[in-house]
């Protein structure tokens, strides 16, 4: 008996041992989920849309949506949008103070020029929290790009001295040593994001980060019928040193044209050594106004062909310009396309048979006229060359009958 309650007694502290050496397996996980901005601070504004609202809706669709799996607890750091904006700082001591595994921040962008469209997001530069960044960042964007958003990438940006985050949340996800990552679900303004400008994309979201969440941890729920127990994150090595944003612009861009008689063939070759190009752009005229961006649809190729239509008497000095993930450019040569010839219709080709048929009168007038100019000379000719042939007709009859008198003269004379 004695042995047994020895036994009992070494199998409770090695239960409670594990236990605490392992708390990881006996807790929820603990979510927090940041609505950006709030209070005063709005963040993108335009139009009926304003990104604080939206990430509220977002936020708090994902925390419902979350919340129906199992073994996770999840917080939201605001609950409305009229308390005081948050500091970064407040924002992860509530984080601490829930025992929070990691925070999401939700957002939505906007570009200066109103150009830019797609997802993307933003990660840590170094260590465990990068890794869990771009594993969980992994997921989401696979996720967004599914529901039909453009890939805008995984990035990192450091602070202007490249010594730490630029990023405040990231700053204090390494400082609390809380993992986070900062979510751009679409952008606010540029119209190839507008099918998602609406209430129900915004839930929608959530719930896509919510279900991307639960990947991340092989959360599962029996009540959305959901088993993500066998789920395994990508294998993410931690870097070395910092990873930084790329400032250089791609290492060259190349344009070819072929002529196809109404359309020309436009071949650019770009490459970017540091990441890959993502956007291109057109100018008609020299570089002097470019069109919207257009997706680089191989990200794998240097090289992307497209046709443009030719115009009507219209010359064109073709420029293109690749953009790389982190929207520097780098333009081409200007090469020259020269425009289609003003097509010869009905009316005119009567035109012209009525005025090749005037040019041919005026040209037998011309003629008619020249003669004419030409008779009186002709005449003059004619006269000149009979009264010269008269003249020597005469002259000989003359000359003739002269010898005939001399000699009968001559004849009368021997006679007498």
């Amino acid at each position: 008996m004695k042995y047994i309650h020895r036994i009992i007694l070494i199998l409770t502290g090695l239960i409670l041992f594990h236990i605490s050496y392992f708390p990881s397996y006996c807790k929820n996980v603990v979510v927090v989920i940041d609505p950006g901005h709030g209070g005063d601070a709005m963040g993108g504004n335009i139009d009926d849309r304003i990104e604080r609202d939206i990430n509220l809706i977002t936020a708090s669709a994902m925390k419902d949506r979350l919340e129906q799996y199992e073994g996770v607890d999840v917080y939201l750091t605001r609950e409305n949008n009229t308390d005081k904006e948050l500091t970064r700082k407040e924002r992860f001591d509530f984080a601490k103070d829930v025992n929070a595994d990691f925070l999401f921040s939700i957002h939505y962008n906007m570009s200066e020029y109103h150009t830019l469209f797609g997802s993307e997001v933003w990660v840590a530069s170094k260590g465990s929290n990068y890794v869990k960044g771009y594993q969980f960042a992994t997921i989401e964007m696979k996720a967004l790009t599914e529901l039909g958003l453009f890939d805008r990438g995984i990035k990192n940006k450091l602070n202007k001295d490249r010594d730490g985050e630029y990023y405040g949340i990231l700053k204090y996800a390494e400082e609390y040593n809380i993992p986070a990552v900062i979510i751009e679900h679409c952008h606010l303004d540029e119209e190839r994001d507008s099918e998602f400008w609406n209430e129900e994309s915004y839930k929608r979201f959530g719930e896509i980060d919510a279900d991307c969440v639960a990947k991340f941890y092989s959360l599962s729920s029996p009540s959305l019928g959901i088993d993500n127990s066998s789920f395994q994150n990508i294998a993410v090595e931690a870097p070395s040193k910092r990873l930084d944003r790329d400032y250089s612009e791609p290492e060259y861009c190349t344009l070819q044209i072929k002529d196809n008689g109404d359309t020309v063939t436009a071949h650019i070759e770009a490459y970017d050594p540091d990441n890959y190009i993502q956007y291109y752009q057109v100018s008609l005229d020299g570089g002097d106004h470019f069109g919207r961006l257009e997706e680089w649809t191989d990200r794998s190729s240097t090289s992307m062909e497209f046709d443009i239509p030719k115009q009507i008497e219209q010359d064109y000095n073709v420029v293109v310009r690749a953009m790389n993930q982190y929207d520097l450019y780098l333009a081409s040569d200007s090469v020259y396309v020269e425009g289609l010839p003003k097509p010869v219709e009905e009316e005119d080709i009567e035109s012209i048979k009525a005025d090749k048929e005037y040019q041919t009168v005026e040209i037998y007038k011309s003629d008619q006229e020249k003669k004419t100019a030409l008779s009186p000379i002709f005449i003059f000719v004619v006269t000149l060359v009979v009264l010269f042939v008269t003249f020597n007709i005469f002259f000989a009859l003359y000359i003739t009958n002269s010898r005939r008198k001399k000699r009968r003269r001559k004849k009368n004379h021997e006679t007498r």
